[in-house]
Formats: structure tokens, C-alpha cells, sequence
């Protein structure tokens, strides 16, 4: 054989199958020659595999890179940095001074940095990411940072101030400029998305992590009512490929709404009705007062007029009521200048001619007196609709100064600041000049009546305080960044709800199950369990919520919210997604059910190829080694000519019985081919030694409750009393069973065409199994025990057989002993007890089979011993009670002086036996009539204890 095995190895696949289709056809026609050449095709098939593809071997970058990007702690610094670029300019703006911009700049080029870097990496270590979508976005949301550096801000502002564009309109111009930078800035937001996915699958880890603690669980009470359904079934956190392309396309175009409404509704929005500001109209009046001083600097009532006029103006934009309320002293609501969002605190010159610009700042100096006695007016004055508040007299003696302080702003600046001391810490951060305030915190307004060439060489300008305007607008920044962060993630919360509850999850659940089904055929039907049971949970708490009064209520209030309480009030159907699963389901049921464990090998291998819809049934065979049982239903053929059409009826009744005891001690029902019955107990190649003994006291002590359950079935009691059967039969016919156990390997696969196949057991052992139960024929015992079992099984458990005879049967090449297991099914009595008053529905059908995984759970506990089984079975006892000690000493003697060939001395302690129950003797009787004929109780020359049955079958 092992020549055999080394010849069949060198062929090709096709050539294999072909070998081993044939040999299987010559099991009918040959059977130990043709199941030995099944197991010689079977095993070069099983050694098979496909041939591989040369796999390129990843570049050492690209693994690098997508370690990188997986990195938790890379993740957490990206989310950290994101969180910072999104929110730090506008808290600079609101938070800091022009001093600590440096710090910001700094952490701004960190930020670009590491976000170039992550854009890198993810080129090199993510699929489908260069030149897609979130490649352009993060690229465009990266670039924006570099608007967040202040030098780059006043770079481009710069070209403004240098053009003398000093002026509301120029300002205005700023702020359109500096708003379409803040919209731009707004790209980056779709950053936020990265953290949403990543929080996405921490959930989803975490949830799959819950469903692998709860799968680990024993199965609970059956008390529905007290449990919680799994409503909703979370996918495993691996996203399958339509949910991944799904939630790409949504998102896609979720941010290109957001992005067009945040871009496009401010293009088409007007700030204001542009009217000529108080400053425009202010600025003017001071600078005709003013020229007609320089004209004649001798008039005093002109320079009065100029001083005034140049006063009312600093008061009416008071820098100091804005911040201090005690500078706006009137008892009513007036806000004197707190409503304007910017302040004046530099009066100066400003022009390209020095010499002409430090002419006018001299003769631009106030009078201490005249500003003094203006305070005091303003702060006597009644209140009205508006006031201009008053000055602290350090910020008085500051306006009265000379205008000499010389300022770098591109340009000739000679002025006074009204905010160059901390006047008892009232002034936070003293100015003296403006470039001592950020470019866009300061303000310049200039007088518009006046000629070009006057204009650029010296004029009055006037700075204003816009840190309020700006405070006012980071603050909202804020309030906007928020805002849009909020709607990106509750718009991709939202706008995937309805597809993931519909379409998405349950798809998932589908290829789930699909994937379970694949790597486990037979765990369909736990699934097909699993469902019914949480839909008899959601039926419960339904019914329940139903009961009390707010869960009528709240039903009510539901239906008519959703217009079912009026109109039509047709019911809607499952959804689709859910016929699918529960379709999915019942296919996989009914596969197990169909293939049984020996079918399980073809599901997989079909199912694995998910590229393709053709099916190859015709898989190769994988051996194994196992415990084979046959059950044969006695006078089966002439039961078939009575019952006719019941038959089914019949062989289903027996069928229930044998397949609920095997798969009760974990056995595998497999196939029945008229009255015999094939079941399997599959040997774990890497089990125990307690696994092995432990198989092998199960498959006897199954067909010993078998026996037993056969003749206390009050259902298969009725046949005894069938006119037909008793009338082929006799009086005394009774439904009975013989079985025979073997021990051995077997190929497990598929047997058959393309056409139909049977997922069965292909070997020698099998047909050997079969002629051990054949053996109960010869020996008038019901249960036949191979020595290949027995020599598995403990003593206690093996002292519970009787050896009867040592043999060579069909299918084996060496003799073997073989035992039986005596059992008196005739004294087995009816139960006559009522059955359950039950229905037998799908729940109490789901109920015994929960039952029975229980009972099956707890059979390979280690507290559990099957010899105990036996010892304790109520019907085993009875079946046992006549058969005596003395009974098996005496048959014991005579067997071995058959065995030795003391066939004389044999036949009469063997006589005495087949009598000494009262009833023949099965074995007994086997034996004598071996012995006599026809060797008249002589011993054969050459008898060495083992004797042939292939000529008695």
C-alpha cells in the first residue's frame, strides 16, 4: 500500500479525482480492495495545494509609513495639532498681544510641518489616497495654515499702508480680505472628520470586543421576558467595502455642501449699505479747523475752534468709557462711546515730506486748560441719547503733550498716544506707537478733502483701537469653528444613520453570517436559534410595554405621528435586509442540515471563493479518524410493503430518537439509506487521550439509551398492533434496531457528480462497521462492539461487554474480537404516562433544542462519566437485571475452551448457558451451532481461535 500511495502522489489533480472517483464506484463491486484503493486516492488529494504567486515583498518605506499612520500615538498628536490650527489664531487674536505672536508662529510651523509630514506618510502608506479627494483636502486645509503666520498677514497688507490707502475704504478692504482668509481657513475644518473616523473605530473595537465577551457566555434561563434583545447588532469593527465606499461618497458630499455654503452664501451677502462713518465726517472737520489755524497762527478764537472741534472728536470716539464704565458717569443707559467697536488713541501726522510733517505736529499741540475745561463740560452735561464720556487726567495730560514721538510705520508719523502709560493699571498694554499693535488691531484714518499731491505729503491721521472689533470677531470665530465642527460630525452622523440602520448594517450582518457559515458550516443552525430567540425577546418586551398604560400611550402617540392611527392603516412588511439575513440564515440551516458534518468541508470550499458563482461540489476528501456506528431497522423491507406511503412517518420516528441520543453524546448523524442508519464520532486529531476515551464510552452508552428509548416509545409502541405487521410478522412483532461499532479512519467528502452528490464516509472501516452489525444477526444480540472501540474505553466500561467471539469479517485483513453489550430490550414496558400538554411549536421547539445543547454541554464537562450513564439509566438497569454474575463467569469459561479448542468441554458450558436466562442465549446458541456444524465439535486442525463471517453473511 505504501508503494501504491508513493506511485499516486506523482499524479496530477485531474488524474487523482478521476482514480478516486473510481475506486469509489469498486466499493460495491470489491469492498475491502476498492475501499483500500479510496484511502490511497484520498490522501495524495487531502496533500494538495494550490499553487501560490511569487508575493513581492513590500518596500521597507511603505510598511514604515503605515505603521506610522496606524500609530496611536501619531493619531493623538495629528487630533491634538488639528484641534490647535483649527482654534489658535482666532485665541491669539482674543487672548494675546502683538509680543507673543512669535510663539504662535512657531507653533504654526510645527503644525505645517507635522501635517506635511502626515501627508507623506499617508501617500506612502494608504490606499486609494494619492490624488484622491481627502489628498486635496488635506493639502488645501494644510496650505491655509500659512495664512495664520502674522508676518505673512501684514505682507499683504503692506502693499495697502505703503500706497497710503490709510482710510475707511482701504480698512474696508482689509476686513473683506481678512474675511475671505477666515472662509478659506474654514478648509480645514474638514480635518475634523479624521477624528470622527477615529472615534468611529475605537467604538466599534470596543463593541466588538463586548460581543466576544457576551458570545463567551453559557446560554441562559429560557425566561424571554427578563432578557434584552439585540436590536441593535453592531458589524464587526473591520468596515466592509460598500459601507467604506457609502460613507466615502456621503462625506464627499457633505463637505462640498458645507464648504459651497460657508464660500458662497458671503460672496453673495452684502456687510452693509455703505453711509459715510462719524470718523470720515470727524477727520474732515478737524483738518478745516485746523488749516485755518495754520494760516493765521495768531488767531486765538481760530486756534479755540481747532482745539475744540479736534476734542469733540477724541470724545466722541473716548478710548477710556469702552473699557471703564466709571468714564461714562450719567445715571441712565447712555453707552457713550461703548457701541463703536473702534476707539481713537493716536493723533498724529503722517506724510512722505519730513520737514512738512514736523511743521504740523508742532502746531498741532492741545492746550492742558482747554482739554481739562472740555472735561469738565462733557462730564456736567445732561444726559442724551449719547454722551461722550470723560477722561482720566493722566490720559488728559498725555493728549496735551507734545507731538514728537516718532513712529515706524513705512512712513513720516509724528503724533501723541492717548494709551503710552498704564495710568495706575487701567491700560493693560500701554501703545505708543501703532506698530507696536498687531496690523490688523490698528486702525489709520485720514482726511479725504484734499488734493492728491497735499495728501502724500503730510496730512493728520487719526488710530484707532480695533482689538474689540477683532476680540468680537475671534470669539465668533470660535462660536463658527464650533458650530461647523457640529455640523460636519452630526451631518455625517445624520446623514449615515438611515443608511447604516437600512442598508449598510444589515448588509454587514449578512456577509457577518456569510463569513461565519464559511468558516463553520454547522454554526447555521445555532444561528437560526439565535435570531428566533431575539425575536421572541423583542415579541416579549413589545407585548410588555404594550400592557401598561404609558406603553399603550407612547404606541399610540407613535402610530400617529407616523399616520397609521387614520387612513388606510395598512401594515408594512419586513424590510428587505431582513428577508436576505433570514433567508441567509435558513439556506445555512438547511445546508447543515442537509450536508451534515461531513458536508461541512464542501459549504467552505464554496463559499471561500467569493470571486466567482460557480460551485464545485466535487471537492477532495479529507481523512480522518473516527468511531463509525450502523443502526439497521430489523425487517425493514417487509415494513415498506405494509405501510407503503408511511414509511417516511415510520423511519422519521426512528430517526428522531437515534439522531437526538447520538447528537446528545456528540455524535454526527449522517446519512440513512433505507434501514440502516450511518453515524460518525470524528476523532480530534490533536485531542486528549480523555478526548478519545471519552468518544468511545459515549457511542456505546448512545446506543444503549437508544435501544432503550426505541422500546419505551408509547409512539412506536403503536406498530405493535398493526394488522399488517402482524400479520407478516406475528403477534409478538416489535419495532427493533441491531447496531454495530467500529472504529477506524475514513474519507470524508463528497460522493457522487456534478449532478447529485452525498456528503458522506468513504473506507473500509465503514463497510467493516456495517459487518459488525451484521454479526448481531449471527449472534442475537442487539449491540455489536468491535474490538477497535473496546480498546479505547476504560475497564469499568469495558467489564460491561461480553467478549463472544474473535473473527475475520469482510473488509478486514486481521481478526478481530468483538463484544456485545447484553441488553434484554423485552423487558423494557411501555410509558403509559400522558404526553407534555403542549404545542408544539416553533418556541417549544426552540426550547427542547436549547434543552438539548444544555444537556450536551454538560455530557463533555469533566464532571461527567459515561460509564455512570450507563450505570444509572433507569432503562439500561432493567435491560441489564437478567443477566447475573454467574451467567458471565460460565459463558466466560466455555468461550475460552472454545477459544483453545476444548470445543467438547465448550459445548456443554455453553449449553448450559444458552438456557440459564430462561431465554436462549444468543452467543451461546451462535457458538454451539458453529461448533457442530460441520465440525461435529472437533476443533479444526488448523484453528487458532478466529473464525471467518464472510461466509455466513
Amino acid at each position: 500500500m505504501d508503494a501504491n500511495n508513493k506511485m499516486l502522489t506523482r499524479l496530477d489533480p485531474a488524474q487523482a479525482n478521476a482514480q478516486s472517483r473510481t475506486s469509489a464506484v469498486g466499493t460495491s463491486q470489491n469492498g475491502r480492495a476498492s475501499a483500500a484503493m479510496t484511502r490511497q486516492t484520498s490522501l495524495p488529494m487531502q496533500k494538495e495545494t494550490p499553487s501560490k504567486k511569487a508575493v513581492v515583498p513590500e518596500k521597507w518605506w511603505f510598511r514604515c509609513s503605515r505603521v506610522i499612520v496606524e500609530n496611536a500615538v501619531f493619531t493623538g498628536l495629528t487630533t491634538l495639532l488639528t484641534l490647535w490650527a483649527l482654534t489658535s489664531d482666532d485665541i491669539r487674536v482674543l487672548a494675546t498681544e502683538k509680543p507673543s505672536d512669535d510663539l504662535f508662529n512657531s507653533m504654526v510651523l510645527v503644525c505645517l510641518a507635522v501635517f506635511t509630514f502626515e501627508i507623506m506618510v499617508s501617500v506612502l502608506g494608504k490606499v486609494d489616497y494619492w490624488l484622491g479627494f481627502f489628498f486635496a483636502l488635506d493639502v488645501i486645509s494644510t496650505g491655509t495654515l500659512i495664512l495664520d503666520l502674522t508676518y505673512v498677514q501684514e505682507a499683504m497688507s503692506s502693499s495697502e499702508e505703503s500706497s497710503g490707502g490709510g482710510d475707511l475704504r482701504s480698512g474696508r478692504t482689509a476686513r473683506v480680505g481678512a474675511k475671505a482668509a477666515r472662509v478659506i481657513r474654514v478648509l480645514r475644518l474638514v480635518r475634523i472628520l479624521k477624528l470622527y473616523k477615529a472615534y468611529y473605530e475605537e467604538r466599534q473595537n470596543k463593541l466588538r470586543k463586548q460581543r466576544e465577551a457576551a458570545e463567551g457566555k453559557s446560554p441562559g434561563d429560557d425566561d424571554w421576558d427578563d432578557e434584552e434583545a439585540p436590536e441593535d447588532q453592531v458589524p464587526e469593527a473591520q468596515e466592509s467595502t460598500l459601507g467604506k465606499k457609502l460613507s466615502e461618497m456621503t462625506t464627499r458630499k457633505l463637505i462640498m455642501l458645507i464648504l459651497a455654503l460657508l464660500i458662497v452664501l458671503p460672496l453673495l451677502t452684502m456687510d452693509q449699505i455703505y453711509t459715510p462713518y462719524a470718523t470720515e465726517y470727524g477727520v474732515n472737520s478737524v483738518l478745516h479747523n485746523f488749516q485755518d489755524y495754520m494760516g493765521d497762527q495768531g488767531d486765538s478764537e481760530k486756534y479755540l475752534s481747532y482745539q475744540n472741534s479736534l476734542l469733540t472728536f477724541a470724545y466722541y470716539h473716548n478710548w477710556y468709557p469702552y473699557h471703564y464704565s466709571k468714564y461714562c458717569p450719567y445715571d441712565n443707559d447712555n453707552p457713550c462711546s461703548r457701541g463703536f467697536w473702534g476707539h481713537l488713541y493716536f493723533i498724529g501726522v503722517q506724510g512722505k515730506n519730513s520737514t512738512r510733517v514736523s511743521e504740523m505736529a508742532k502746531i498741532g499741540k492741545l492746550n492742558l486748560n482747554v482739554i481739562q475745561q472740555f472735561n469738565t463740560e462733557s462730564e456736567d452735561t445732561e444726559p442724551s441719547l449719547l454722551n461722550f464720556g470723560i477722561m482720566p487726567p493722566q490720559a488728559q495730560e498725555l493728549m496735551s503733550r507734545e507731538w514728537n514721538t516718532n513712529c515706524k510705520t513705512g512712513t513720516n508719523l509724528q503724533g501723541v498716544s492717548l494709551i503710552s502709560d498704564p495710568i495706575g493699571g487701567e491700560v493693560a498694554f500701554p501703545v505708543s506707537c501703532p506698530e507696536e499693535l498687531r496690523l490688523a488691531d490698528s486702525m489709520a484714518i485720514t482726511p479725504q478733502f484734499l488734493p492728491q499731491g497735499s495728501y502724500q505729503e503730510a496730512t493728520l491721521v487719526f488710530y484707532f483701537d480695533m482689538r474689540p472689533y477683532n476680540h468680537e470677531t475671534a470669539f465668533l470665530g470660535l462660536l463658527t469653528t464650533g458650530f461647523v465642527m457640529i455640523l460636519l460630525l452630526a451631518g455625517s452622523a445624520f446623514f449615515g444613520y438611515d443608511a447604516n440602520r437600512l442598508v449598510i448594517h444589515p448588509v454587514e450582518a449578512m456577509i457577518k453570517r456569510v463569513r461565519a457559515i464559511r468558516d463553520d458550516p454547522l454554526v447555521a443552525t445555532k444561528m437560526a436559534d439565535d435570531e428566533f430567540k431575539a425575536e421572541e425577546i423583542r415579541k416579549a418586551k413589545s407585548k410588555r410595554a404594550m400592557s401598561s398604560v404609558a406603553g399603550s400611550a407612547t404606541s399610540w402617540l407613535c402610530d400617529f405621528l407616523m399616520c397609521k392611527v387614520c387612513g388606510k392603516g395598512n401594515e408594512e412588511g419586513p424590510m428587505e435586509t431582513v428577508i436576505l439575513e433570514k433567508t441567509i440564515i435558513k439556506l445555512g440551516s438547511l445546508l447543515a442540515l442537509g450536508f451534515g458534518e461531513a458536508g461541512a468541508n464542501i459549504i467552505a470550499h464554496n463559499m471561500k471563493g467569493s470571486d466567482s458563482a460557480g460551485v464545485n461540489a466535487m471537492v477532495p476528501g479529507t481523512q480522518i479518524d473516527c468511531i463509525i456506528g450502523v443502526c439497521r431497522v430489523l425487517d425493514f423491507s417487509t415494513a415498506t410493503e405494509v405501510l407503503q406511503s408511511k414509511i417516511m412517518t415510520f423511519v422519521n420516528q426512528i430517526a428522531e430518537i437515534i439522531h437526538g441520543v447520538v447528537d446528545e453524546f456528540h455524535g454526527a448523524p449522517n446519512k440513512n439509506s433505507g434501514e440502516n442508519f450511518l453515524v460518525i464520532w470524528r476523532l480530534d486529531p490533536d485531542g486528549t487521550q480523555d478526548h478519545v476515551i471519552r468518544l468511545a464510552e459515549m457511542s456505546v452508552v448512545a446506543f444503549a439509551k437508544i435501544l432503550g428509548a426505541l422500546h419505551r416509545s408509547a409512539l412506536l409502541a403503536d406498530y405493535r398492533t398493526h394488522p399488517g405487521l402482524q400479520y407478516r410478522l406475528g403477534k409478538g412483532s416489535r419495532v427493533n434496531l441491531s447496531f454495530g461499532v467500529h472504529a477506524g479512519w475514513a474519507i470524508e467528502g463528497a460522493v457522487g457528480s456534478e449532478f447529485k452528490i452525498d456528503a458522506s464516509y468513504v473506507s473500509p472501516n465503514v463497510s467493516i462497521a456495517a459487518s459488525v452489525e451484521r454479526c448481531s444477526q449471527v449472534y442475537g444480540v442487539s449491540l455489536v462492539v468491535a474490538q477497535s472501540v473496546i480498546s479505547m474505553c476504560t475497564l469499568e466500561l469495558t467489564s460491561k461487554c461480553r467478549l463472544i467471539d474473535r473473527v475475520i469479517i469482510t473488509g478486514s485483513a486481521k481478526a478481530m474480537d468483538i463484544y456485545c453489550v447484553d441488553l434484554d430490550w423485552s423487558s423494557i414496558t411501555v410509558d403509559e404516562s400522558a404526553p407534555p400538554d403542549i404545542v408544539w411549536n416553533t418556541r417549544n421547539q426552540f426550547k427542547a433544542r436549547q434543552f438539548n445543547s444544555a444537556q450536551k454541554e454538560i455530557k463533555w464537562s469533566q464532571a461527567f462519566r459515561p460509564v455512570d450513564a450507563f450505570d444509572h439509566d433507569p432503562q439500561i438497569q432493567i435491560m441489564r437485571q437478567p443477566y447475573t454474575t454467574q451467567f458471565f463467569q460460565l459463558f466466560n469459561m466455555g468461550y475460552q475452551n472454545y477459544f483453545q479448542g476444548e470445543w467438547q468441554v465448550a459445548r456443554r458450558m455453553l449449553s448450559e448457558t444458552r438456557i440459564l436466562l430462561g431465554a436462549e442465549d444468543g452467543p451461546s446458541s451462535a457458538l454451539l451451532r458453529y461448533m457442530e456444524v460441520p465440525h461435529q465439535y472437533e476443533a479444526p486442525r488448523d484453528w487458532h481461535g478466529v473464525r471467518e463471517m464472510n461466509l455466513f453473511f
